[in-house]
């Protein structure tokens, strides 16, 4: 069901922007001037219809098919005034509808509030790339406020994690196994950075799919929260 909502929410954008072009050259050129725009909107407009019958069984709930043939420049109004909020409020009544069904609407309970704040709605709207990015820069961020520190990446988590004047301490680093928990985390840490971090801030393609970026939602919330479990203290003078 959240794959499907995602799925949904994607293509509503497309639609929107694609209608939203197509209006302006109506209302500069003319009819024509939009058509190459409108072939685009029947072709989005069938694999909505598809991806609507999966889940409901229906037609899709709104004139926006009647809307898009006609292709006038009222119809690309009444699409972005009317139709597409239609089927958006329709499609959060069922996502609603399964978390309570389910007792929960998916992942987002696991997720702490700082990654649920940066990343969650962007998650939602089909923007993984985003959604994963900013829950790691959304860690870091947290971990400058915390030091009062400027610095980043392995730096910045070098510094911190360090065993001799650590600002964070994960473990009781006096002990053996509490100081193999810094040392890991600290690697855990710098691989977040130079693994998540890096690849997705340089680069707009990726691999993820709506489960991965989840996963990797978890992953954030779980730093966040050795975080929030850590002492705080300032390095030794």
């Amino acid at each position: 069901m959240i794959q499907w909502y995602v799925e949904l929410g994607k293509l509503l954008r497309e639609i929107r922007i694609k209608s939203t072009d197509a209006l302006e050259l109506y209302e500069g050129d003319g009819k024509d001037a939009a058509q190459s725009v409108n072939e685009y909107l029947k072709s989005d407009y069938k694999r909505l219809h598809e991806l609507w019958q999966r889940q409901f069984g229906e037609d899709v709930p709104s004139y926006l098919g009647r809307h898009i043939h006609f292709g006038m420049d009222g119809d690309y109004r009444d699409i972005l005034k009317n139709d597409l909020f239609e089927i958006e409020k329709r499609a959060e009544a069922r996502l609603l509808e399964f978390g309570n069904t389910q007792g929960e609407l998916g992942f987002e309970k696991l997720l702490h509030p700082l990654i649920a704040k940066s990343s969650y709605d962007l998650y939602r709207d089909g923007h993984l790339r985003d959604a994963v990015l900013n829950s790691v820069i959304a860690v870091f961020d947290h971990i400058r406020k915390l030091t009062k520190l400027d610095a980043d990446g392995d730096a910045l988590v070098g510094k911190v994690f360090s065993l001799n004047d650590p600002f964070i301490i994960l473990s009781e680093i006096e002990t053996e196994s509490g100081q193999n928990d810094q040392k890991g985390f600290m690697q855990i840490f710098k691989g977040a950075f130079q693994g998540i971090r890096n690849p997705k801030a340089h680069s707009l393609t990726h691999d993820l799919n709506p489960e991965k970026a989840a996963q990797y939602l978890i992953f954030a919330s779980l730093l966040a929260r050795r975080l929030d479990e850590a002492k705080k203290m300032k390095p030794k003078k």
